[in-house]
């Protein structure tokens, strides 16, 4: 079994965004994505809620054939207000969403960093493993810049409010 471990930020208002999402809207868009993953991360197409219990949410997604490392996962997702999201799979995958400050300190200089900590048993060591890694970078920037555009949309249409 392969261990992959990798790491993608993004800048979540840069210069020239067309609104600029706060702190609360990023928590609230967070908030959603637990629920209705498939309208922020293009590789997932389903996503159902099994139990959402005391700050817990059991989840089963399902990925879009032969686009992520498997085709479905079962997660626990847990919140640490107002920082991150973790979900955390039944094979021992874990995933992280990040929200931080950035150098500026301004309340819009934020960053979305999305951590990953893959176990992949299909995966050999050596030259596999390292090209997945590249293929999972990939999809990594992908994931974390479609969130903030979802968001962004979403504040646009009125699903995300001030």
């Amino acid at each position: 079994m392969v261990h992959l471990n990798l790491a993608h930020t993004e800048p979540i208002n840069p210069a020239g965004t067309s609104i600029t999402l706060t702190g609360a809207q990023i928590w609230t868009g967070l908030q959603r994505k637990i629920r209705f993953a498939q309208e922020f991360v293009p590789v997932i197409e389903s996503c159902e809620v099994e139990s959402d219990e005391g700050g817990v949410v059991i989840r089963r997604i399902s990925i879009r054939p032969g686009v992520g490392p498997k085709s479905e996962a079962r997660e626990t997702v847990r919140c640490y207000w107002p920082s991150w999201v973790d979900f955390e799979q039944d094979d021992g995958t874990h995933i992280r969403n990040v929200i931080s400050q950035g150098p500026s300190g301004e309340p819009t200089d934020l960053l979305m960093t999305y951590m990953f900590e893959y176990r992949l048993p299909e995966v050999e060591e050596g030259a596999q493993a390292e090209k997945e890694l590249q293929r999972l970078k990939g999809l990594a920037k992908g994931a974390v810049e479609k969130t903030i555009e979802t968001m962004r949309e979403m504040v646009r249409d009125g699903r995300i409010k001030e």
